[in-house]
């Protein structure tokens, strides 16, 4: 999976340390991934249960709560870039 497959969803938080990205052609359910310590394949989170995805590692517990937030503040944008993904359009950043 390439990097520019997945275009972020979201403005960096952290200094840039955390980036929330959508895959195009992802699978199901509707999820995120977060770019975390240059890795995003690892963390990846359902956008309506937002349960964490296995396999895959952990956040620390501070970092995963803001995402957790975030993804929940702005679910139906979220879900909104989902179905543009799905269909090859580009996905714009939220919120």
């Amino acid at each position: 999976m390439l990097w520019l497959d997945m275009p972020p969803v979201s403005h960096p938080f952290q200094k840039g340390l955390l980036v929330v990205l959508m895959n195009y052609n992802d699978h199901a359910p509707p999820h995120v991934h977060v770019k975390y310590q240059n890795d995003y394949g690892s963390y990846r989170l359902e956008i309506k249960s937002r349960r964490w995805m296995q396999p895959g590692k952990q956040l620390p517990p501070k970092l995963k709560q803001l995402i957790e937030a975030w993804v929940e503040a702005h679910e139906e944008a979220l879900l909104e870039q989902w179905q543009r993904a799905m269909q090859n359009e580009t996905v714009e950043i939220v919120g």
